[in-house]
């Protein structure tokens, strides 16, 4: 990544690494249903349906954002770098 900040612990850096894989696919799940969701919406045909698999893509949406978040702070910390 950064030459100036080299890895200093490379378990933490694997682990966030590790994170970010799974985190992809659920936004990736999440992104696919919402956006039926919202065709449904826009196009009128199940105002129903389509809110519910908003709701629904939530789930995988809010799973994908918290392992890459945590990837993310993993794979900052095994720098060393301070946060603030």
């Amino acid at each position: 990544m950064n030459a100036a900040h080299p890895v200093q612990d490379p378990v933490l850096e694997r682990q966030g690494k590790r994170m970010i894989g799974p985190a992809v696919r659920f936004m990736a799940i999440a992104a696919v249903m919402a956006i039926v969701g919202i065709i449904l919406i826009v196009t009128g045909w199940s105002l129903g349906i389509g809110i519910a698999l908003i709701l629904l893509a939530s789930v995988p949406g809010t799973f994908g954002l918290g392992l890459f978040t945590g990837g993310t702070v993993a794979r900052w910390a095994a720098r060393h770098n301070l946060f603030a």
